[in-house]
């Protein structure tokens, strides 16, 4: 049994695709009627966007250059081997050459517009934030609807619960449910301190991908406490924009506790080939 009542804001972040919507909506329902007696839960849903409309090349261009900047501070931040500046700058203007003169009118459509739904995206978790943080639940469940449950997704969400129930009310605690890249990929092996009871714990705070995490009440605090002070954040993808401020928290001090469910609780469903990503043309741009 859980020792102490808990309460959890369930979000979903969608595009109203009916898909998607009509699969995980009664997951979700079913989940939240599961968690009951020790566990108060309510769900909100995120979906609303404005018309897409393409990024201007000067907007695409200022979002590359900040790619470029929180690329380098990501590297650092994973303690990993340090970059050649010159090499940096001279690769970055290579590729915006080819990007900007050379291929303009062959794949300008299409960079412009997934900028646009990028930042949609992140503003969707954000106001998922901010929904959050109107109410008085203590953790916060992010979805997004290319999560895909197994079939203990619920009991394992039962018994995260029931561990972090245990854990300090003050800390800052960040779980990752879902994975998405291969952790090759996301080279944050100089951060990881343990492994055990079905998570890895690491040093410093890190998302996988947005698909589905779990945040306490401070930690979503501290989020929008950066966003107001680095507003400029809001503009890149919601991956990169949660590990900016998790980079930006270290450099503040600010400690967090970070897992990643390993296996992971529920499956990302666009990397698993259950769905079909609108970002399978992007460039992947964690390095």
């Amino acid at each position: 049994m859980i020792n102490r009542k808990l309460s959890i804001l369930v979000a979903l972040i969608h595009n109203n695709d009916v898909q998607r919507v009509t699969y995980i909506r009664p997951q979700l329902e079913k989940m939240v009627s599961a968690l009951g007696g020790a566990i108060t839960a309510e769900q909100i849903e995120v979906s609303f966007q404005p018309e897409i409309k393409p990024h201007s090349i000067c907007m695409a261009f200022v979002r590359d250059v900040m790619y470029r900047r929180l690329d380098r501070e990501w590297h650092r931040y994973r303690l990993l081997k340090p970059l050649s500046l010159a090499r940096d700058i001279v690769g970055f203007l290579k590729g915006s050459f080819i990007k900007y003169i050379l291929e303009r009118k062959s794949t300008a459509a299409s960079w412009k517009r997934n900028g646009s739904i990028e930042v949609m995206v992140t503003e969707k978790h954000i106001r998922a934030w901010g929904g959050f943080l109107d109410c008085d639940a203590d953790y916060l469940i992010c979805f997004e609807d290319d999560t895909v449950f197994k079939d203990n997704s619920i009991q394992r969400i039962m018994d995260l619960l029931r561990q972090l129930a245990q854990e300090n009310a003050d800390a800052r605690i960040y779980v990752d449910l879902a994975g998405g890249c291969n952790l090759d990929e996301l080279r944050i092996d100089n951060l990881e301190q343990s492994q055990g009871g079905l998570f890895r714990h690491y040093s410093k705070p890190v998302t996988n991908t947005a698909c589905a995490y779990l945040m306490i009440r401070q930690l979503v605090v501290a989020f929008y406490s950066n966003l107001t002070r680095r507003p400029w954040l809001r503009l890149i993808g919601i991956d990169w924009m949660m590990n900016s401020v998790f980079v930006a928290m270290a450099n503040d001090g600010m400690e967090c506790v970070c897992m990643h469910a390993a296996p992971t609780i529920f499956k990302h469903g666009t990397t698993t080939g259950e769905y079909v990503s609108w970002q399978a043309n992007v460039t992947n741009r964690i390095g």
